[in-house]
């Protein structure tokens, strides 16, 4: 180490040792950064020249820096040689740097290989800048020189491979320590030849070794700030590119890159799963069509079955014109969709989605299409026989509603419907329950279609079937409520106005149940509201008592009945027809048919609703009372309210004896329907009322003559009682034996054909049916009333017997001898029975033991009359006194003789029969 000549030339070559090393660090990162050969190839010669070149320079300098004062070199060749060495040794340090993959025993060759070239750059170096002589001063020193710059070699590779892999230092650092290496490399390599020698140090002739130097640092300083920044690019480079990698692996779908050349230059794991073949995975420079092709031959694409080299054709077509995303089914049964675009270079990135799950979605949609298709010409099928049906229903439902209305003078009706749907559920009704009650009856049941068209038959059939045997339609109403309600699970209702008008006399008996309130349009008057409800609407709850109102109706009189589809009638702006609209309307109508007058309505509702959709069914129904016509006035029917007071049964006797007598077939029952008014209006006002019988209550009793029949029919409020459940008296006991009560409903189920009774809304309804008397006409008649059945007594027998006699109100009394003839007249019933009692008591009283009941002169007897007749005997049985009874129509021989056998044995025809009678059992 004496002879160093120049330390600026020892720094230099310690300074080109860092540029060396970060050459080969640099370079070696950038061939370990890619996979592709070529690429490798051309970074591998750049840095053997440039490592080379800056290795030679280390000892070349080096040697300039220790060269004793003498010529320049004098062997050129041997210095060409040396640079080539040091390309070598160059080129082993980035190769071996760059492909470090741990193994230790790669790292020691390439070492001793590039210790060996390094120790060859030095040696032909120093040999092309010093005479031969030079070399011969110390062989072992050489010898060890050569070994230590191996070792140093192996260092070399060693700390750079560490370095690149653990990546912990800077590059400077780096440099710095590969350099140090390098330059030791260099001084050991100079100990053979100065080591032992004493040679005076001077700078070489020729060379200019101050400039030399300069360059030298410039050029290693320039090196190492150029490198430094594409360093720091080439980092940048590579976390980019390992952070692309990693975006592409966790791409669920294949991706692949190729170059212009439709080679492979990166790919994600998926592709690699898909085109690979066991044992040979794909890799990179591996051409497209070797690709596809290798995937065709071996099954994997169906479409390419039977013709591999036409599908590869159309393939490669499609890769190289990309247009539309290509689809195909793989041999698994996977559907893949292929989306290839051209890059600037003119390379093609392909990326492969798994369709699959989305196939087998639209193959299931086609299915369920397909089979929607089915279904729906299904559907078209039952909806066209259902639209039969409904049809049908249609007509059905039409042919239920009475479509032909009555011409009669007394009455004018009409009625319209207009369902929303094909079948609606709105109703109307007008029927004869008999030759002067017509029953009009409008409904609207919750809702529209088939459900309310067979609640709404259901509802009219009931009404109807129900009215021809009740003539109250409060009782009709609660009797169609009890059976709509009935397994009523829908909880479907219907509102209903059921009317009954007596065509006779104008009374208009109606029950409101829940409907929209009529209107009344009194003659020459304006329609008016009907507001009052007679109970809620009908169906979904049972046991409820309707009420009905009465209305009196005079000729002229209109009623005008609807459902709420015309006040609810939307005109499409969430406006209703309404309840004024409809006042106007009716009112504006004039003095017009009711035919014209539900038209006009239906006109002005449909102008009102203009194009919008009818939402619920329209239904009107009117009728004018134009009351009873003149020849016509027998026909009407007797109905009549009275208290419960017992003074009023003869006025209501004499009403029903006038109407009766119309018909002269029915003139000869007048008796046995006087009878039982009595006694029926009796047990009705004494017994009916058991809690306040001094309070008002109402008794209605009607009558009417029809079907050969006259009919009567006691309806009252008072406490239940069914008359029918009362057993007959015993007729086979003597009179003061029997128990007292029950004659006089044996006496009328006796005399008449039909009795029944019935408990209905609150009300006893008893109804006795009488066969008109075969013979006359049974047309109503103009003779004039019966009226007591006067029966003439023999006035020559009265003469003959000088009989002498009072008159004590209706009672008249006669003396013939020892006897006293006690004559009842006009009728022995509720009213004169007590008279007759009295004036019987008082003769009894004044000692009279013979007693003739002269029974000629009444009409009819009831009960009461025969309990008076009753006591009679048995009060003079008592005291040795006899009785007997003669004279009387058929109807009062009926009553004695069913009365009992002792009642029949006192009775006889003639007075003489009766007062032998007396007097023979003296």
């Amino acid at each position: 180490m004496l002879g160093i000549c120049d330390p600026v030339l020892a720094v230099c070559s310690m300074l080109l040792g860092g540029a060396a090393a970060y050459v080969v660090l640099s370079i070696a990162e950038r061939m370990r950064a890619t996979d592709q050969r070529l690429v490798k190839l051309q970074w591998l010669s750049i840095g053997a020249v440039a490592a080379g070149l800056e290795i030679w320079a280390i000892h070349f300098i080096g040697n300039l820096a220790f060269c004793p004062p003498t010529h320049t070199a004098q062997h050129s060749a041997l210095a060409v040689f040396s640079v080539l060495s040091a390309g070598g040794a160059g080129a082993a340090a980035v190769y071996l740097i760059s492909s470090h993959n741990g193994d230790p025993l790669r790292l020691v060759a390439g070492g001793l290989v590039m210790g060996g070239c390094m120790s060859v750059t030095h040696f032909t170096g120093l040999m092309a800048l010093h005479r031969s002589m030079d070399l011969r001063w110390d062989w072992f020193l050489f010898a060890l020189s050569i070994a230590i710059i191996v070792m140093l070699g192996v260092g070399v590779v060693a700390l750079g491979a560490w370095n690149i892999a653990a990546g912990g230092w800077r590059v400077t650092e780096k440099a710095s320590a590969m350099g140090l290496v390098l330059s030791g490399a260099h001084v050991i390599g100079m100990m053979p030849a100065y080591g032992l020698a004493d040679i005076e140090v001077g700078a070489p002739p020729g060379i200019a070794v101050d400039l030399l130097a300069v360059v030298a640092v410039a050029l290693s300083t320039l090196l190492a700030v150029i490198d430094r920044q594409v360093t720091k690019a080439s980092n940048l480079a590579r976390d980019s590119h390992a952070r692309m990698i990693e975006a592409i692996e966790m791409v669920p779908q294949w991706f692949a890159l190729f170059d212009a050349d439709d080679r492979l230059v990166i790919c994600n794991r998926k592709y690699r799963e898909v085109v690979s073949r066991p044992g040979a995975e794909v890799k990179a420079g591996e051409s497209f069509e070797s690709i596809i092709r290798r995937l065709a031959e071996r099954g994997d694409i169906p479409a390419a079955a039977g013709d591999v080299e036409a599908w590869v054709r159309m393939r490669l077509d499609r890769h190289r014109n990309p247009q539309e995303p290509y689809i195909h089914q793989r041999a698994s049964g996977e559907w893949i969709q292929i989306n290839e675009r051209r890059t600037k270079d003119g390379g093609v990135i392909a990326i492969a989605t798994d369709i699959t799950a989305l196939k087998r979605a639209e193959q299931a949609a086609e299915d369920a299409k397909a089979r929607l298709a089915d279904s729906l010409a299904l559907v078209e099928a039952a909806k066209a026989r259902m639209q039969e049906e409904l049809n049908v229903g249609r007509d059905i439902q039409r042919s239920l509603l009475p479509n032909v209305f009555p011409e009669r003078k007394d009455l004018e009706l009409y009625a319209l419907l207009e369902p929303a749907l094909e079948i609606g559920g709105d109703l109307y009704d007008f029927f004869m329950i008999d030759d002067h009650r017509l029953c009009v009856v409008i409904g609207d049941v919750a809702g529209n279609g088939v459900p309310a068209a067979l609640f709404m038959a259901m509802t009219k059939i009931t009404v109807k079937t129900r009215a021809m045997s009740d003539p109250s339609p409060a009782s009709i109403v609660t009797y169609v409520n009890d059976a709509l309600s009935a397994d009523n699970d829908s909880c479907m209702f219907v509102t209903l106005y059921l009317g009954i008008l007596n065509l006779r006399d104008g009374v208009l008996l109606a029950t409101n149940a829940g409907h929209n309130p009529p209107l009344l349009k009194r003659r020459n008057g304006r329609f008016e509201w009907m507001p009052d409800l007679d109970g809620p609407m009908v169906g979904p709850m049972a046991g409820i008592a309707f009420k009905e109102s009465r209305i009196q109706l005079e000729p002229g009189d209109e009623l005008f009945l609807y459902t709420d589809g015309v006040t609810e009638a939307d005109n499409g702006r969430r406006e209703l027809f309404g309840n004024d609209r409809l006042k106007t309307v009716l009112d504006r109508s004039g003095d017009i048919s009711v035919v014209d007058r539900l038209q006009a309505v239906m006109k002005a509702v449909k102008a009102f609703a203009g194009d919008a959709p009818q939402a619920d069914d329209i239904t009107m129904l009117g009728f004018r009372f134009n009351g009873v016509v003149a020849s016509e006035a027998g026909d009407g029917g007797f109905r009549r309210t009275m208290s419960n007071q017992l003074a009023e049964i003869p006025d209501l006797q004499t009403a029903f004896e006038r109407y009766v007598a119309q018909w002269e077939r029915a003139r000869p029952l007048i008796p046995v329907l006087n009878m039982a008014l009595d006694d029926l209006l009796n047990n009705v006002v004494q017994y009916a009322f058991p809690h306040d019988p001094t309070a008002h209550h109402a008794i209605t009793v009607e009558g009417e003559v029809r079907d050969e029949h006259v009919v009567l029919t006691i309806a009252d409020d008072g406490i239940p009682f069914n008359p029918l459940t009362v057993a007959p008296p015993d007729l086979s006991l003597l009179l003061h034996e029997r128990e007292i009560g029950g004659l006089g409903i044996h006496l009328v189920r006796s005399m008449f054909d039909e009795v029944t009774y019935r408990r209905n809304v609150g009300r006893n309804i008893l109804t006795l049916k009488k066969k008109l008397v075969p013979g006359a006409s049974a047309s109503p008649g103009h003779a004039e009333s019966v009226v007591g059945g006067v029966v003439e007594v023999e006035k020559g027998l009265a003469r003959s017997a000088q009989l002498t006699g009072r008159i004590v109100g209706n009672v008249e009394t006669w003396r013939s001898g020892a006897a006293v003839i006690v004559v009842p007249r006009d009728r022995f019933d509720t009213n004169s029975a007590p008279a007759v009692e009295r004036v019987i008591t008082d003769h009894i009283e004044r000692g009279e033991r013979r007693i003739v009941l002269d029974l000629s002169r009444i009409s009819y007897i009831s009960s009461i009359g025969v309990r008076v007749i009753v006591k009679t005997v048995i009060t003079l049985m008592r005291t040795g006194g006899h009785v007997a009874l003669f004279g009387g129509n058929e109807h009062v021989r009926t009553v004695m003789r069913l009365s009992g056998s002792l009642m029949a044995s006192l009775h006889v025809s003639t007075l003489e029969e009766a007062l032998f009678k007396v007097q023979a059992d003296r």
